[in-house]
């Protein structure tokens, strides 16, 4: 590899000082040492220290191939005399150095050797990142058997202790059917809760979690059961796992589940029905009202409608209410 090279190993152009180098390869080591960037970044990192170690023989302050100014000159009338000892051990570095470098060539160390050298090196390399992988996968096995121990606590704090050491982008099958197994069993925090959504977002076994979490739904607070409709609806889940937050003692609740509904599926039918029409909120109203009139409805639906046409106080309902007692003819 030529200087020039060296220095693009570095990010450097060709005229950088020593002290660019040092900055550079100081910046460059933090990045790419097998601790920080793990054994992908092994080869890098020897590509830079390899360029810097041939850097600092080059252009180091006393290096042999270091250029020198006047005054370092021997017999300069303002620098200082090189001593004899300097220069004996200038010498034979030089001498070793081209040693060296010769014993490299091709055309003199035998190809028999290289070869050799060359399968040592791969086996030695081969051998260390399987020993690399498996200490990896020994700690990841470590801190999921972890998290899961912790899942099985009851106490919130400890719960959400091992949600945070669960990364949102990949959840293992094992750590999600351990989280599906404790909220079978426990009702979650609010901070847990928002937690496990975040959590679920991109496992293959949402919908299997959000079964679990409608059999909490009638003991979460209205904040709560927000929360997971929201969700539910980012997911886009079907509309059985909406229907449920139509039965919440929460007008809010059933409001922003009847405006999520698709326009092409049939809300309900029967009991549930006559319980929806029976509420007299507008922001329930409006919506049920809006995905009524695309539908055919029963005649017993036609008194109650026709009330809501002429008593309720919003202009709204009234305006919906009529259109589908004209639209039906219910009356």
């Amino acid at each position: 590899m030529t200087r020039d090279a060296e220095f693009r190993v570095l990010g450097l152009s060709p005229d950088a000082s020593w002290e660019d180098v040092k900055r550079a390869f100081r910046r460059m080591a933090r990045l790419y040492h097998p601790d920080v960037a793990g054994p992908s970044g092994a080869r890098r990192f020897s590509e830079i220290t390899e360029a810097y170690m041939t850097l600092k023989e080059l252009i180091s302050p006393g290096a042999a191939g270091a250029p020198r100014s006047a005054a370092d000159e021997p017999g300069s009338g303002t620098g200082r005399r090189e001593s004899i000892f300097a220069r004996f051990w200038r010498k034979l570095f030089s001498r070793e150095r081209r040693k060296y470098e010769n014993f490299c060539r091709d055309d003199v160390m035998p190809p028999a050797r290289m070869r050799f050298i060359g399968e040592v090196i791969s086996r030695a390399e081969s051998e260390m990142y399987g020993i690399l992988s498996k200490r990896e996968e020994f700690t990841a096995k470590s801190r999921t058997d972890a998290i899961i121990r912790r899942l099985k606590s009851k106490h919130p704090a400890v719960v959400l202790l091992a949600l945070r050491q669960i990364s949102i982008y990949s959840v293992k099958d094992d750590t999600a059917l351990a989280l599906i197994d404790h909220f079978k069993r426990n009702v979650p925090s609010s901070e847990v809760l928002e937690r496990v959504l975040e959590v679920f977002t991109n496992s293959p076994r949402r919908e299997e979690f959000a079964r679990v979490v409608l059999g909490h739904l009638q003991r979460l607070s209205e904040a709560d059961a927000l929360t997971v409709l929201n969700r539910f609806k980012r997911w886009k889940l079907p509309p059985v796992y909406i229907q449920p937050f139509l039965s919440s003692k929460s007008s809010s609740v059933v409001a922003s589940a009847l405006a999520s509904w698709p326009a092409d599926c049939g809300v309900c039918g029967g009991t549930e029905l006559a319980g929806l029409l029976r509420n007299d909120e507008e922001t329930v109203l409006v919506p049920l009202l809006r995905l009524l009139r695309k539908e055919k409805l029963p005649q017993w639906t036609g008194g109650r409608l026709e009330k809501l046409m002429r008593e309720h106080p919003s202009p709204a309902v009234r305006v919906w209410a009529s259109a589908i007692v004209r639209d039906q003819n219910l009356s």
